[in-house]
């Protein structure tokens, strides 16, 4: 069997794309046996009806029904036979020589139907076309040469029977390989979509489609080229024969090449036959259009530079869309003939499925990379927050005892004792937050008791008066309290860092709706800086986050004051 037996000279692809049955092989073989023995059995009960070589016609007959029956038994329990694809010629050799011993071209052993129905629903057009012409030809021949002579010659029926064959036959291999096409179309858009995974990205898929569909065609490359933004270069990928074991890779290529892979016109499919064979399809050619080399919207000498350019005796391409636009052109290249006009719709319609599929994974991957980004930049703030800013305190405390020894002070031992006591702390803070990392579910046993522990040794260290008012219960999830913490750690440090403050009060609260963080001070903010120019830019980015806001007010005698509102 050929690797392109199927409807309309669309057949199947060498490998796994095999051709599907449309009928199953046992039915098939108990058919067979129940037709071998009621032709047994009709010619026992009318023996009038085999005229010739009687003897020899019951030998034949015999034999076919013990062929019939064992070919039945061995697929029964072992399936089809690696030999399936002779089995209908089998039948057609018993038939003819049936009609040679019995009454010629007015045999009623007529049974070359049956041996197209197999070989058409069991193995495709091309299979079902062969038994048509073979059976029709042979018939002719055997009942010429088994013909009594004039008068008893009967001219219609040598006629008509051959002609039958060829009718009918054809329609039925049509039908059967039209099925067997169809549902071997509904098993490739199957597996294309199967193959569509977010893990593995959007290249690694349409390199997943892309073999798939140059397999089930059997063609010698199948090539994509697209451009996201017209103005920002076109991609090209390809799927070539024997580079089944390189991995996908996107390459960008020239002007003048996107220029030739994308001349034609975007709503217009083409297959390309052969020189100065082709259709064109398109909405506004109206359906199927001949290859011509004037024709008013695709010129033939295009058509003709893209075939020169892709080296291919033939080749069909169709518009790709992305987001219900078009984005690119797909090309598939193969011998003379190896493609069909019915082969347009199917490709249009796969690439139609699969793009919704690809945006998914595209948005997907986006929604990825900026997931990872937001939690880089959350890390690089919390890492500021909760690991810099305790150093930061105990260098302060380092300086000022190297500020003492310097200044001549004999005992330092209470400063280092202190000193010993906030590293302790500081280090089972570290550990907190390292556990807080694994977790990720912001655990914070009493918010207020974290931020009053947190500005009791915010004060000892800066020599700050931190004081914290909370109004009333604090009804916020754990999550949320840990950011809390992280806005107190970050509104502290800045205090510390732009002001001259030597109190700040802390007030804490939740209503109904929204929780919020006031932390104001009594110094004058360092600079010149005019009051609308200053704003917090980590607490604003955490706050946005949220889905909140960040105010600062300034008010008399150099007071400022942050606060920051974060929606329930």
């Amino acid at each position: 069997m050929t690797a392109r037996d199927a409807a309309g000279g669309t057949g199947e692809p060498a490998g796994k794309f095999l051709a599907p049955e449309s009928v199953d092989g046992r039915l098939v073989c108990l058919m067979r046996l129940v037709l071998s023995f009621s032709a047994l059995a009709v010619i026992y009960v009318d023996p009038s009806e085999s005229n010739r070589f009687v003897a020899a016609t019951y030998a034949a007959l015999a034999l076919y029904f013990f062929y019939s029956a064992a070919l039945y038994l061995l697929t029964s329990r072992r399936g089809a036979p690696p030999w399936e694809g002779v089995i209908p010629w089998v039948d057609i050799a018993s038939y003819l020589v049936l009609v040679s011993l019995s009454s010629g071209t007015s045999s009623i052993f007529f049974f070359f139907f049956f041996a197209i129905l197999v070989a058409s629903f069991r193995r495709g057009f091309r299979s079902g076309l062969s038994v048509v012409v073979a059976s029709a030809l042979l018939f002719t021949l055997v009942g010429y040469l088994s013909a009594p002579p004039e008068p008893h010659f009967e001219w219609n029926r040598f006629l008509l029977r051959p002609i039958y064959l060829l009718v009918l036959g054809y329609m039925m291999a049509y039908w059967g390989g039209s099925e067997i096409r169809l549902k071997r179309e509904l098993n490739l858009l199957g597996e294309v979509s199967a193959v569509a995974n977010p893990r593995f990205g959007l290249t690694h898929t349409l390199d997943s489609v892309m073999r798939r569909l140059r397999a089930f065609y059997d063609a010698e490359s199948c090539l994509l080229v697209w451009a996201e933004k017209p103005a920002a270069g076109h991609y090209l990928l390809t799927s070539a024969r024997g580079a089944e074991e390189q991995p996908a890779h996107v390459e960008r290529i020239p002007a003048e090449l996107a220029g030739l892979l994308r001349s034609l016109p975007e709503d217009v499919s083409v297959v390309y036959k052969g020189r100065r064979t082709a259709r064109y399809f398109g909405r506004r050619l109206r359906g199927a259009v001949p290859f011509t080399s004037d024709s008013p919207r695709v010129g033939g000498a295009e058509v003709e530079a893209l075939a020169a350019r892709l080296e291919a005796k033939s080749f069909i391409t169709v518009p790709a869309y992305f987001r219900k636009s078009i984005v690119g052109r797909l090309y598939l290249t193969g011998r003379r003939g190896a493609f069909s006009d019915p082969d347009v719709e199917f490709l249009e319609q796969l690439v139609r499925q699969v793009a919704p599929v690809l945006d998914n994974i595209r948005l997907l991957e986006r929604l990825a990379s900026n997931a990872a980004e937001q939690e880089r930049q959350r890390l690089a703030r919390d890492i500021h927050d909760s690991v810099i800013q305790p150093y930061l305190g105990l260098q302060y405390r380092l300086a000022a005892i190297r500020n003492k020894l310097a200044a001549g002070a004999a005992d330092v031992s209470e400063d280092l004792e202190r000193l010993f006591e906030s590293t302790a702390a500081e280090v089972n803070g570290l550990r907190g937050f390292v556990r807080g990392l694994k977790d990720s579910d912001g655990r914070q046993a009493d918010l207020a008791s974290a931020v009053r522990r947190f500005a009791s040794q915010f004060g000892e260290d800066y020599e700050i008066d931190v004081r914290v008012e909370v109004g009333g219960r604090l009804n916020v999830n754990k999550r949320l309290a840990a950011e809390v913490i992280r806005f107190v750690h970050e509104g502290l440090s800045n205090v510390r860092k732009h002001t001259s403050a030597t109190q700040v009060t802390l007030s804490l609260g939740c209503g109904e709706r929204e929780c919020f963080l006031r932390i104001e001070n009594d110094g004058a903010a360092e600079g010149s800086e005019p009051p609308h120019a200053f704003t917090p830019r980590s607490l604003t980015e955490r706050a946005g986050e949220l889905g909140g806001r960040v105010r600062v007010e300034r008010a008399g005698a150099g007071r400022t004051a942050v606060t920051v509102e974060i929606p329930l």
